[in-house]
């Protein structure tokens, strides 16, 4: 009888942590409807004219010398890549470390609660994991830790008390070619994810990929999951430095939207 009551005590539990959660989404989700940004767009604004309307240069001052996740839910402005280019194939990885060492970059942090590195560590095989690693926080902190070792850099961890909060409220990809994007200067901005790939020698495929990952996490049971919807969807917004680039980056967002099957929707603007 005692075990039973046990049981149900930890449904009940597991439930109102449920409803909590439900609540919190609920809630951030209406805030974010009340951004400038989402409401220009549900005008039917263009991106372009919004960004000129909100004096976007505030956002795009400076090159940042700190490499962090993309995870929109992590502060302070950065270089961002999915767990700090923990998916990326070492190619890529090799060419992201020149590019670090190039804009002197100087400090990387990696962060609790990583969906890229919970995604590495069951893409890697138990035999092959490093010495010691076996959460995805673990090989998050390890794979911060070899990057800054690359570039002689400082290394840090961000816990989740010091991130906005839990859940995953990213109403945005912020696809940024520039490698200045930081869209916490713009408080009319939602919350969104920050990708920097095309500043930090990703390619083609890997850019992709990583859209393709950030968008699943937002579409997903831990961000605002089906309230995307074709009428209200996930944005990719790609700042770009120029027309040749904002052609070539539109296509690869268009190529990784295809899937949502409308849930994701892209557009641009050029960052002078």
């Amino acid at each position: 009888m005692g075990h039973n009551h046990i049981e149900q005590g930890g449904e009940r539990k597991t439930m109102n942590t449920d409803h909590e959660h439900q609540h919190e989404t609920d809630e951030l989700w209406k805030k974010s409807e009340q951004s400038p940004f989402i409401s220009g767009l549900r005008e039917g604004e263009k991106v372009a004219d919004i960004m000129e309307r909100l004096d976007y240069q505030r956002a795009f001052e400076k090159r940042s010398k700190v490499l962090g996740c993309s995870d929109g839910r992590c502060r302070g402005h950065r270089l961002g890549l999915p767990g700090d280019g923990i998916l990326a194939l070492q190619t890529d990885q090799e060419k992201c470390i020149r590019m670090l060492k190039d804009g002197g970059v100087d400090e990387v942090y990696s962060h609790a609660n990583c969906g890229a590195a919970t995604l590495a560590l069951r893409n890697t095989p138990p035999e092959h994991l490093p010495i010691g690693v076996k959460t995805a926080e673990d090989l998050a902190k390890y794979h911060a830790e070899g990057v800054a070792r690359k570039l002689g850099a400082k290394c840090g961890h961000t816990e989740v008390c010091d991130m906005s909060g839990e859940v995953h409220n990213e109403r945005a990809i912020y696809f940024d070619g520039t490698g200045m994007a930081n869209p916490e200067a713009l408080p009319e901005l939602p919350a969104g994810f920050i990708y920097s790939g095309p500043a930090l020698g990703m390619s083609e495929e890997r850019m992709q990929a990583d859209i393709e990952t950030l968008a699943s996490i937002a579409l997903g049971d831990h961000g605002f999951g089906n309230r995307f919807t074709k009428e209200k969807p996930l944005y990719v917004v790609i700042s770009a430095k120029d027309e040749e680039q904002l052609e070539a980056l539109t296509e690869i967002a268009e190529k990784a939207a295809e899937q949502f099957h409308g849930r994701v929707a892209v557009d641009s603007f050029i960052a002078k």
